[in-house]
């Protein structure tokens, strides 16, 4: 239950005065119980505040505080009850206060006789303050309790915002903790190193987006033990990312709740976000060089996935669904030598297979092919195949894909080079095909047969690749790449006996 009045969110301010100057504050990180950059410009943090007036917001994240039965709190002002009352998990919403100095207290609700007083505080023209009361099992108090004050002011480059991180999970296995991204190759480094109980993080300024996060512990640096979250950042106010362990018996319950510029009512817990399943197939002969085909891959320049060499996939990993810029580099690098944007959304299934262009005269030596594996309206008991054409010879651009046991039609007429066919959905079995050259005959066999099997309610790549460097000297091979497969050899299709 919430009640507000003028005095609303001004109470709890004075928990964040409770314990000032007890923590250490050696990571600059505002020590326990102490501000977090507070004081600024005003208007900011979705306020909607005037120069005159002092913002101030009110949050109760401390577990059974006042006690496991009850945890609804009355916020006291001078005294007197200032008509608000939050219960674990609720916010006040921001309110205007003059300048001035003022006495605050908790109570239990219905009581107006503090387990916490502090006084007098100063608040100041302009000045936007988050109080946050957590839980402290080491307060000296007759409650559990102690607060974050946290700067709404948002200080950060147009179209970015500021992040804070505070530390309000109440239990021994968490005493300190990174802040990590969890994209892979992202950390090192945290993204918030050593971060101590009952401590803010300095402003994070962060582009608007959505940070996936995690808590990382001493033992396991850049291994989320909570997580992966996702935790929005909006344009030109401030995020409050508040972890909290619900569980107070000792139990590890850990939460993270996002106080955002417009958070009134109930305060939201961050949540999995949605995700795409991506695998990565190298199918580039000769790249980066004839005698070393390792390479690293790259998500938004960070390496990702190290040592991919040629005829070798990854497996799938769940990426949050999002835009990317995916680089290739030679191994032990992160300068790539193709870059390429994607957008994933959510459930998407993508395998990226890397092909050479060194023939066709691209502009990078490498591109890809783009493969979407969803299995949407396949009818039962069949298989879905989809063909890539990464075969870097000029002969072959464009080609023409036959089935020999049924020929005309072609399977895919005029396959050009860089391309994926549509999908062709097709009886379980083996398929006997071959490339017919657009300067000869057509439903000629000019290179194969080959045979493919299609595998039921699964999909299956084929990949052309012409694995010699001349040009106009067909070698080409098709490598098979069917449902989750991963590893090295990448097998190719044999010869139709």
């Amino acid at each position: 239950m919430q009640r507000q009045g003028l005095w609303a969110s001004v109470a709890l301010i004075a928990l964040a005065m409770a314990a000032t100057g007890c923590g250490d504050d050696s990571n600059g990180t505002g020590g326990t119980g102490g501000t977090a950059g507070t004081g600024g410009t005003a208007g900011m943090g979705g306020s909607g505040g005037t120069p005159e007036m002092a913002m101030v917001r009110a949050a109760h994240l401390a577990p059974d505080v006042p006690s496991a039965e009850d945890t609804a709190v009355d916020i006291l002002v001078d005294g007197e009850f200032a008509n608000v009352t939050l219960t674990f998990g609720e916010s006040s919403g921001f309110l205007e206060l003059p300048p001035g100095e003022y006495t605050f207290g908790i109570a239990a609700e219905g009581s107006t006789d503090p387990v916490l007083e502090i006084g007098p505080v100063t608040l100041m023209n302009g000045q936007i303050l988050n109080a946050i009361a957590y839980r402290d099992d080491n307060a000296t108090g007759p409650v559990p309790v102690n607060a974050f004050a946290v700067s709404g002011n948002n200080d950060a480059p147009a179209g970015s915002g500021t992040v804070y991180v505070a530390h309000g999970a109440n239990d021994p296995a968490l005493a300190t903790v990174d802040i990590i991204n969890t994209l892979p190759g992202a950390c090192p480094p945290p993204i918030v190193d050593d971060l101590a109980f009952g401590a803010v993080s300095d402003p994070l300024e962060v582009p608007a987006t959505t940070l996936n996060v995690g808590i990382s512990l001493p033992e396991a640096p850049c291994e989320a033990a909570v997580g992966p979250l996702a935790a929005p950042v909006a344009a030109d106010v401030v995020s409050i990312l508040v972890a909290v362990d619900r569980d107070v018996t000792g139990a590890l319950d850990p939460a993270v709740y996002a106080l955002l510029a417009d958070t009134e009512g109930e305060i939201s817990t961050l949540a999995p976000p949605e995700t795409a399943s991506v695998r990565v197939a190298h199918l580039a002969p000769e790249v980066p060089t004839m005698g070393n085909t390792n390479v690293d891959i790259l998500i938004n320049g960070n390496t990702a996935i190290e040592d991919l060499e040629f005829a070798e996939a990854t497996g799938f990993i769940e990426l949050p669904v999002g835009d990317y810029t995916f680089g290739i580099a030679p191994a032990d690098s992160t300068e790539p030598v193709f870059e390429f944007p994607a957008t994933l959304t959510p459930g998407q299934i993508v395998t990226v297979v890397a092909y050479r262009t060194v023939a066709s005269g691209g502009d990078a030596p490498v591109n890809v092919l783009l493969f979407d594996g969803s299995l949407a309206e396949l009818p039962a008991g069949e298989g879905r195949v989809l063909i890539g054409h990464g075969a870097d010879d000029t002969l072959l651009d464009p080609v023409d894909i036959v089935n020999i046991a049924q020929c005309p039609p072609l399977l895919i007429d005029d396959f050009e080079f860089g391309t994926v066919n549509q999908p062709l959905d097709l009886a379980a079995g083996d398929v006997d095909i071959a490339f017919s050259l657009t300067t000869t005959e057509q439903c000629s066999e000019d290179a194969g047969p080959l045979r493919a099997g299609v595998t039921a309610d699964v999909a299956t790549l084929l990949i052309a690749v012409d694995t010699d460097v001349d040009d106009n000297s067909l070698a080409p091979a098709v490598y098979e790449i069917i449902g989750d497969f991963s590893g090295p050899n990448i097998p190719t299709l044999a010869a139709t006996p």
